[in-house]
């Protein structure tokens, strides 16, 4: 999904990849989601809220099933996978609430991939709604800027010892992405 992979998008939408399936494959700007979008979505949700409760626990084994589970949202959030449903707003609620408790519990190392999951969000987003040139309160680009500040806040705080590490990491990687800087619509 992160290559851009033709066969992987023509999969999500329950088909096989052929020539007459290239005009599918070029459609970044459809309206209804892949055919099994809200099934991986569902599993990566779940995989993310389940984790998210169970934080106090600091395994290699789930940090790395979150930063999976958030490298797929990475892919699943653009337009081409989710068409308009993550803008739903059951969905994007659900959604947006699960990443501001992520970025306010998760430890550094899964933040940095919830601010690149975002970037990827807010960048998909602003691009779909070109018309849009307001930053609104409850735009996804805001949303996405507060998880990001809140983040950067946090990287930097000197009361964590832990994340004192990672700073300069985090400060790097939400300064050079779009969802943290000024908004381009």
């Amino acid at each position: 999904m992160q290559a851009n992979d033709p066969y992987i998008l023509v999969a999500m939408d329950g088909k096989e990849y052929s020539e007459a399936s290239k005009n599918l494959v070029l459609a970044n700007d459809r309206k209804e989601p892949a055919a099994f979008f809200f099934v991986i979505f569902g599993l990566v949700y779940e995989a993310l809220a389940t984790s998210s409760a169970d934080s106090s626990t600091t395994t290699a084994a789930r940090q790395s099933g979150v930063t999976s589970a958030l490298q797929a949202l990475k892919c699943l959030v653009r337009p081409e996978y989710s068409g308009t449903a993550i803008m739903e707003p059951t969905i994007f609620e659900e959604f947006i609430s699960l990443c501001y408790r992520m970025g306010m519990t998760e430890s550094p190392g899964i933040q940095v991939h919830l601010v690149q999951m975002l970037a990827v969000f807010a960048a998909s987003q602003s691009s779909s709604s070109a018309g849009s040139d307001a930053l609104t309160l409850t735009s996804p680009a805001a949303h996405c800027l507060r998880i990001c500040a809140h983040i950067l806040k946090q990287s930097t705080a000197p009361s964590r010892a832990s994340s004192a590490r990672m700073s300069p990491s985090l400060a790097n990687l939400c300064l050079t992405n779009k969802c943290c800087r000024e908004p381009t619509f």
